[in-house]
This record gives structure tokens, sequence and C-alpha cells, in this order.
């Protein structure tokens, strides 16, 4: 099982790698959900992972709030994205919603190209999209090539373990084609009652080592 942890620090990244993560998620601002950190933390935090073995994915995201991006805030995440594609990340991380709660196709599609060749991740804004069309979002996600999906299973007020259900039919509607990584929630102590419950692959949090 693949422990990722969220970190906004150096400290933090510090803490994850020596309490055994297997991937950082590098953020700035997490009071707000996480926001895209800075080239000078992702060229350190990214050293001490390449040091310790560890894969690091990093937040694209150039503010809190919605995940309605206008150009400006788009133009932003293209340029982010350019800049930190030449230090030694593993993984981008997003998601882009339209007004009415449905994936941005053209805004995930563009930035995946740019980010291309390296893996990306759709985040919990996917949780936004309301669960009648998830199963569609999911499919476009194969579709585009993403690698995984980190979703809470519901609505960030609810408990993830209220969730499974949903996460379960996640799980078997990907077909194997993308990884569904539960997180909101999740940390070292309740991580092996879901296990018990869910066999998932990669599981995900603030607290999770």
């Amino acid at each position: 099982m693949i422990k990722e942890a969220v970190v906004e620090t150096i400290q933090q990244v510090e803490y994850a790698i020596a309490h055994g993560a297997d991937r950082i998620e590098l953020c700035d601002n997490l009071s707000v959900g996480g926001t895209t950190p800075s080239l000078g933390m992702i060229e350190i935090a990214s050293s001490l992972c390449r040091l310790n073995n560890v894969a690091i994915a990093v937040m694209i995201r150039p503010r809190g709030g919605d995940f309605v991006y206008n150009l400006y805030d788009f133009e932003i995440m293209q340029r982010d994205i350019k800049a930190i594609k030449q230090l030694d990340v593993d993984y981008f991380v997003f998601g882009c919603l339209t007004e009415d709660h449905v994936l941005n196709e053209w805004q995930m599609k563009t930035l995946k190209q740019l980010a291309d060749p390296k893996p990306v991740v759709c985040h919990m804004a996917f949780d936004e999209i309301h669960q009648r069309g998830q199963i569609k979002a999911l499919h476009q996600l194969i579709n585009m090539g993403f690698s995984r999906l980190l979703t809470h299973g519901g609505p960030s007020n609810t408990n993830l373990f209220d969730n499974l259900n949903q996460l379960g039919k996640l799980v078997v509607n990907s077909g194997g084609n993308i990884e569904i990584m539960p997180g909101g929630g999740l940390n070292k102590d309740n991580v092996e009652a879901l296990i018990a419950a869910f066999p998932f692959q990669e599981v995900h949090g603030t607290k999770i080592v």
C-alpha cells in the first residue's frame, strides 16, 4: 500500500519521509485545500525526496476557492506547469470544473498535454461533480490518460467511511485503468480499518504517517 503524505513545509517533508511516506504531495496553503508551492520549495523538496527514494507530486492550483478557472487563472496554471516541469518531480495534480460542476475537459486536456510525459492526477475537485455524473467523469479522465484520482467519495463535510459504497463504484468502474486513491479524514490511526473494509492500493492524508 502506497501512503501519500500531504505537506506544505520542508519540516513536514522531512517528517513524512522519516515516518515512512512512499510519496509526497507538495502544496502551499493547506488551509484553503492547497495551492501551487513555490519553485524554490519544489526544488528543495524534490531533492530530499530523491535522496530518500520517495516520489513527489506537485499541486497546480492558482488560488483557493472553487475550481472554475478564468483565463488568467488558467494561464497561471499553464505557466506553473511549464516551469515546474524543468524540476525533478514525478506527478502533477490538478482539477478544473465548469460552472455546471462537470469536468472542464478542454482545460484538463490542455494541462495534461503541457505536463506530458509526467503523469497527471485529478484531485478532489472531482468530489464537487454530482454523484450521478461521476462515472462519466471517471471515464473522461481515463480517456484523457490520467493515472490517478484522489477522491473523498462524497462532499468534503461527510465521513469518508460513509462513502465506501461510492468509492467502491469508482474502483469497479475504473476497470484498472486509473488508480482510485481515497483521502480526506484518513490518518495513520484509521487507515487500517479502511483497508480492512476495501483493499485500496494507495491512500492520502496530512497525517497518513
